[in-house]
């Protein structure tokens, strides 16, 4: 592993909200959009933080968009993140996702994760969270070039199957809810507050 390879945080926030009916990226929680709360929550804790997203929804940070020829749904965003570093930062070994709709991500997701050096997901007493994961980028990029794109789109799960991934556990279940309905916000809203 290079030591010296700059950390690397992409909040993945492309998906369809179908659940929610609207963009989750745009929803706020206790007055902030929920894409803020994670900048915010880990602007200090990487050297580069991007977005996986059509937009950079006002935040001026560089985003990445799927590419189109990539399988869909998160496995093709993170196939387009590793593909983008590979070419334009090959000093970025690898880069930790986490989902815009997690308020609650434990903030030392990035050094925990990343401390191998290998593909690692985050998991919790009960199960394994993949949106929350290090990819390497060439590990990833050699899995994209030898997938059939004509099959369905493939899972998180199959992709850090595929990587080879270890898993690191968190005590705290709270740490990777996800935000998808409505009544979920109103869940969130309430441990914000009791962590507050």
């Amino acid at each position: 592993m290079n030591n010296h390879s700059p950390t690397c945080l992409v909040i993945l926030a492309g998906g369809q909200s179908i659940r929610m009916g609207t963009d989750k990226a745009v929803i706020t929680l206790a007055g902030q959009r929920l894409i803020d709360i994670l900048i915010d929550r880990f602007t200090s804790k990487a050297d580069q933080l991007l977005l996986s997203a059509p937009e950079d929804y006002g935040t001026g940070l560089a985003f990445i968009r799927d590419n189109p020829d990539f399988p869909g749904g998160p496995v093709g965003g993170i196939f387009s993140v590793a593909a983008i570093l590979q070419k334009t930062r090959p000093d970025i070994a690898g880069f930790v996702t986490v989902p815009v709709d997690a308020p609650h991500a434990p903030v030392d997701l990035i050094a925990r994760l990343s401390a191998s050096g290998t593909c690692t997901v985050a998991g919790d007493r009960q199960r394994i969270h993949p949106t929350f994961a290090y990819w390497r980028c060439d590990i990833v990029d050699n899995i994209r070039i030898t997938h059939d794109h004509r099959q369905k789109s493939p899972s998180l799960r199959w992709l850090a199957e595929r990587c080879g991934a270890k898993s690191v556990i968190w005590l705290d279940d709270n740490l990777f809810m996800n935000i998808n309905r409505p009544q979920d916000l109103i869940e969130a809203d309430h441990n914000k507050t009791a962590d507050a």
